[in-house]
């Protein structure tokens, strides 16, 4: 075995089988030095203090005494880290997600569109390289009216020239997920871009969606070609559902059990969606549904006041409500297609939509879903 002295008294560096293990280490400890000392890591504040210490641990293993090999030093030690310490980095380590990925679940949106990166973080995946989402946050980040209704934005990051947005992750704040239960409620009547009315492209797996809801929705013609353009499918989809006559549709949901529900195409009548929301709040539906409707209350006195949504048309976006055992709490999410309009204009997000006014509806899902809850503890 080879070996070069240290500085550091007896230690001394084993230069054996153990070496790219050492090599590793050094390269690690190196760049999580890096990341403390980078002031844009506003991200992860509160692990800053555990991360130094993990510096200090795996430092300690580019070197060993006589009688313990670095091999020993590596099983014993850093395999005993806090795995979510450990990814606390400028990109995360595979080993970790896959361990967070596991826990992880994604109620709405393409599959694999967003991923854990922190213990408190989330990157979302940006289509095409697309900055809409990335612009919306950092203006609503200025808004002040707005602040603590969304998730905290952090970062724009491009990984394997795939672009994403770092923002926090809200269940954080839940941890224990045997109590924890999650819903996304699309907010909106209009839950398509003015943009796409003019796409007359054709499209078969909308078809297949609308067929699978109602067999009998498809004009003949429509059978004939056996596809339907996004405008027409997203039409039906909101009459189909509680959008157009509430303003908002239940999306997705996670019960307490872990259970993953989403079929909800169906629920479209006010009383449908007061009884989901009441199976789906249990046994905590009066402290939860008072303290939900309270915190849209707040929400919606902030977009009333906002100078991002006086701008803007916001649709597709979503209400994440989130309760457990001891609190509940609802952010407003998805911020992708919200467009800034003509500065002519000053939407109400109340009015009818006309082609060229851009209104969406979203206050007037925000007004129903608040009266739909305090249906829910009267």
């Amino acid at each position: 075995m080879n070996t070069v002295s240290s500085a550091r008294g007896n230690s001394v560096y084993r230069k054996d089988k153990n070496d790219e293990h050492h090599e590793m280490m050094l390269a690690m400890t190196r760049k999580l030095a890096l990341i403390v000392e980078d002031p844009c890591c506003s991200s992860i504040e509160e692990p800053v203090a555990a991360l130094k210490e993990q510096i200090l641990c795996m430092r300690k293993l580019t070197t060993t005494s006589d009688d313990e090999t670095f091999e020993d030093i590596f099983k014993n030690s850093l395999l005993k880290v806090s795995v979510d310490t450990m990814a606390i980095t400028a990109l995360p380590l595979d080993c970790w997600l896959k361990e967070r990925l596991k826990k992880w679940v994604q109620l709405s949106g393409h599959e694999g569109t967003i991923v854990p990166a922190t213990n408190q973080t989330l990157w979302k995946k940006q289509p095409n390289h697309n900055t809409i989402e990335a612009r919306a946050y950092e203006e609503i980040m200025r808004d002040e009216n707005l602040a603590g209704m969304t998730p905290k934005y952090f970062k724009e990051i491009e990984h394997k020239n795939e672009s994403f947005i770092e923002i926090q992750d809200l269940l954080s704040d839940f941890p224990n997920v045997s109590t924890r239960a999650i819903m996304d409620i699309k907010i909106g009547k209009r839950t398509f871009l003015e943009d796409e009315v003019s796409n007359m492209k054709k499209r078969a797996d909308l078809y297949r969606k609308m067929i699978d809801i109602d067999p009998n929705e498809p004009t003949e013609e429509e059978r004939e070609e056996q596809a339907i353009t996004k405008m027409r499918y997203m039409q039906f989809r909101e009459r189909e559902s509680s959008s157009a006559s509430l303003g908002f549709r239940i999306e997705a949901a996670q019960h307490p059990s872990g259970k993953l529900q989403k079929s909800f195409k169906k629920v479209h009548t006010r009383d449908q969606v007061v009884e989901t929301l009441k199976t789906f709040l249990g046994d905590r539906v009066d402290e939860a549904s008072r303290e939900l409707e309270e915190r849209l209350r707040q929400i919606r006195a902030g977009v009333e006041r906002s100078e991002f949504f006086r701008t803007h048309e916001v649709v597709g976006s979503s209400v994440l409500l989130i309760y457990d055992h001891e609190k509940a709490g609802a952010w407003m999410i998805d911020f992708a297609k919200s467009k800034t309009v003509d500065s002519q204009l000053s939407l109400d997000h109340r009015s009818d939509w006309q082609i060229g006014n851009h209104e969406d509806g979203y206050l007037v899902g925000l007004d129903n879903l608040i009266e739909i809850l305090s249906e829910c503890h009267s």
